[in-house]
């Protein structure tokens, strides 16, 4: 049996480039498998993995967990203007998107993308158009893109 500070520091070091691949945010089921897959054997459970990603800070392992507005539990790792800064890019690119469009680009999962696509609305990056087609994204011309 695995201690959880064992299961922490093996996770954060573990998914720093798996966590970048995904664009700096995974769904903990994603982690749960990744973990699990590179041991093999002695498997963790699922909420062995939920409470070792608690104990996740930014400042000690690069990555925390979040909880989206949907309930859903994600870790992101601490670079949340480059994360915002590429959706800009992308949308700009594309003019507009919707979150299968996103999905579809950025190789992510639909969830994270309309959840990415939620949160850069919230910080007043995108604009949204709800039509009967669905719901796009637009880049939002009234305001400054995140710096750093």
């Amino acid at each position: 049996q695995l201690t959880e500070k064992a299961v922490v520091s093996t996770q954060s070091t573990g998914l720093r480039a798996p966590l970048q691949q995904c664009g700096g945010v995974m769904s903990v089921s994603e982690v749960y498998c990744r973990y699990n897959r590179a041991r093999g054997v002695a498997l963790v459970s699922p909420e062995d993995v939920v409470n070792a990603c608690k104990t996740l800070t930014p400042a000690h392992h690069g990555m925390e967990l979040k909880r989206f507005s949907s309930g859903v539990l994600v870790v992101e790792g601490d670079n949340f203007n480059s994360v915002m800064r590429t959706l800009v890019d992308t949308i700009t690119e594309n003019t507009c998107v919707s979150a299968l469009t996103l999905s579809s680009i950025m190789a992510i999962p639909l969830m994270l993308a309309r959840e990415r696509l939620m949160a850069g609305e919230q910080h007043g990056l995108l604009c949204r158009d709800e039509t009967e087609e669905g719901i796009f994204f637009y880049k939002n011309l009234f305001v400054e893109e995140p710096r750093g």
